[in-house]
């Protein structure tokens, strides 16, 4: 009896590895050195360098917080997720120990001014990405979710607390191809904001 249960179990599991491989060489799989490239000039775009411990860097930079993280879901596309501050603050107790109303709105002017610029940083990488991730059936999807770090003494007035941009590939390609205007490329590019 503990044999056959035994030989059942080595059946099942040959089964499953043979399912596994087969479905390996039916779909093309994207990997980790792929993803690991849109990872990485995700967080060269939006990497920053501090000067100093004022309110606002040189050039009034983004603030990565957590860096760009790449999977892959097979059967649908790509999902690229990161968190990050629109502008960098600094919190009060390091520098200042206390915000005033008017840091507060200034900050909050500067968000709102750069979502702008951020949507069409972030619909740039969601194209760069279409060209780079080689492997990705055309007919997937890539994904870019931004969440936004804030705060609790900030003004979140009109701003999302996550971006959500969404592109089939084989479209994106055929755009670039015909080299759409950016306003091409962006009407492609489903866009979620919560």
């Amino acid at each position: 009896m503990k044999s056959i249960s035994l030989l059942i179990l080595a059946a099942v599991i040959a089964s499953f590895s043979s399912a596994a491989t087969l479905g390996a060489t039916t779909e093309p799989v994207v990997s980790i050195s792929a993803l690991k490239t849109v990872e990485a000039f995700t967080n060269a775009k939006f990497a920053t360098e501090t000067i100093g411990l004022g309110r606002v860097t040189a050039g009034d930079p983004w603030d990565l917080v957590g860096p760009a993280r790449g999977t892959w879901l097979p059967g649908y596309g790509v999902i690229v997720t990161f968190e990050l501050s629109l502008v960098n603050i600094t919190p009060p107790g390091l520098v200042n120990a206390t915000i005033s109303k008017e840091e507060i709105k200034s900050d909050h002017d500067r968000k709102v001014a750069k979502l702008v610029v951020f949507k069409d940083t972030m619909r740039d990488l969601v194209v760069k990405a279409a060209g780079t991730l080689t492997t990705l059936p055309p007919e997937q999807n890539i994904i870019f979710e931004a969440y936004f770090f804030s705060f609790s003494f900030e003004d979140h007035s009109h701003l999302p607390r996550r971006l959500t941009m969404t592109a089939n590939r084989q479209k994106l390609l055929d755009a670039v191809a015909r080299k759409a205007s950016p306003a091409d490329l962006a009407a492609l590019i489903e866009e979620r904001e919560e």
